[in-house]
């Protein structure tokens, strides 16, 4: 197991390590928000026949090469056609047939003049416009041709892309099963929200963040507490192994005497592949498989814990959905003033947002209290490793974390 590995080392080693999950068919309706498992290739041709784009009337376009108001064309109405109907009519020179939008297109017909340049009479028309070869006219297949790719494996399922599918003949489609994630908070001062709070003892907010991250993208989740006893953190492990697809868990990740979250998984067989990041905050961060499911041992700090998982956990849970380049929203700011890092790691500085102008400008968050600094934070300012600082009026990448700011 590697040590003291580089961020950028670390995030390659995670989603190196996890591939995406099972998958399912489902119908039309359950497709919303999922990730295609396959390429999907069109049954049938949109439209189905060639048609009508407008009301009005099917016709032979020479017919009509010298139709004006002065000098009308007059021809033959020999049926109707309506959306939906079979195209069992067709015209010869001086023949039309009503149609309207979406109608088949009567055999012979090479074009639709619309109604408004006609007058109609019991069993006639009286033409007094042209319509050029093709006009109205939707050809078939012209929308979506049978056997070809409409949608391919990797694509996030929207519900204009959900109708496409539908339209190309599909009423279901292969994609990649929702992953389910284990969440194990520890700690004998850890208290569930809800229950009394006495004296040295805190509320799991780590695991109600990381709950709600998880609702947030759409990812099911069982959630427990244990305290420092390793016999309760390998049940509860144990427990959800035949259920769970992944693991989180929040505190004991140093592996001091009272860290045991990496002592029991190494005594279940975790195949450990690093241990200890250097990024800051989220050092201690570990990472692992166990019976081959991606296994995640993330500090308790609330900064540490919160970034281990932003950066590291959640892409790789996402991948397990099927989203194979997860990321936060990279954007482009100048910078308030100058802030500085370590040289010898990367670091995540919470930052807030301002629009001047058409400027977007970030400022390193100021708050003493950890907890509000987390929960106020647009953005993430990030100091590459080898960096010592980033200079003010500088023009720098951020990760906007914040889904409500509008940075354009």
């Amino acid at each position: 197991m590697k040590t003291f590995i580089s961020f950028e080392e670390a995030l390659q080693l995670t989603l190196a390590n996890v591939v995406a999950g099972e998958t399912e068919i489902l119908p039309l309706d359950q497709l919303t928000g999922k990730i295609l498992a396959e390429d999907i290739v069109a049954r049938v041709d949109a439209p189905s026949s060639t048609s009508s784009r407008k009301d009005g009337y099917a016709v032979i376009s020479s017919d009509l090469a010298g139709a004006t108001e002065e000098n009308p064309v007059e021809l033959k109405v020999m049926g109707k056609l309506a959306a939906g109907d079979v195209a069992n009519l067709q015209i010869a020179g001086g023949q039309t047939v009503r149609v309207t939008t979406g109608a088949p297109l009567p055999e012979g017909a090479n074009a639709v003049l619309s109604e408004e340049f006609c007058e109609p009479s019991t069993d006639a028309i009286m033409a007094h416009h042209i319509a050029e070869e093709g006009r109205n006219i939707l050809e078939r297949a012209s929308d979506i041709r049978r056997t070809e790719t409409v949608a391919t494996r990797g694509e996030k399922l929207s519900p204009a892309l959900i109708g496409l599918i539908a339209a190309a003949g599909l009423q279901s489609a292969p994609v990649y099963k929702i992953p389910k994630v284990a969440v194990i908070a520890s700690g004998n001062e850890v208290v569930a929200p809800g229950k009394p709070l006495t004296e040295g003892k805190l509320y799991a907010s780590n695991m109600v963040e990381i709950c709600s991250w998880l609702t947030f993208f759409g990812l099911p989740y069982s959630a427990v507490l244990v305290g420092d006893s390793r016999q309760e953190i390998q049940y509860a492990i144990t427990a959800q192994l035949s259920d769970a697809d992944a693991f989180v868990t929040s505190g004991g990740a140093w592996g001091s005497e009272r860290d045991l979250i990496l002592d029991v998984v190494e005594k279940l067989d975790w195949q450990g592949v690093y241990h200890r990041v250097r990024m800051g905050p989220g050092k201690p961060t570990g990472f692992g498989l166990l019976e081959q499911k991606p296994f995640f041992v993330l500090p308790g700090g609330p900064p540490s814990n919160e970034m281990a998982f932003l950066q590291l956990a959640l892409p790789a849970i996402m991948k397990m959905k099927g989203e194979a380049s997860f990321s936060f929203p990279v954007v482009r700011a100048q910078l308030a003033e100058t802030v500085r890092g370590h040289k010898d790691w990367t670091q995540f500085i919470h930052a807030g947002l301002e629009k001047e102008k058409h400027q977007l400008i970030v400022k390193p968050a100021k708050l003493k209290s950890r907890l509000i600094s987390m929960a106020r934070k647009d953005a993430l300012i990030i100091i590459p490793e080898g960096w010592e600082e980033l200079i003010a009026g500088e023009i720098i990448e951020i990760q906007l974390l914040n889904p409500d700011f509008n940075y354009r």
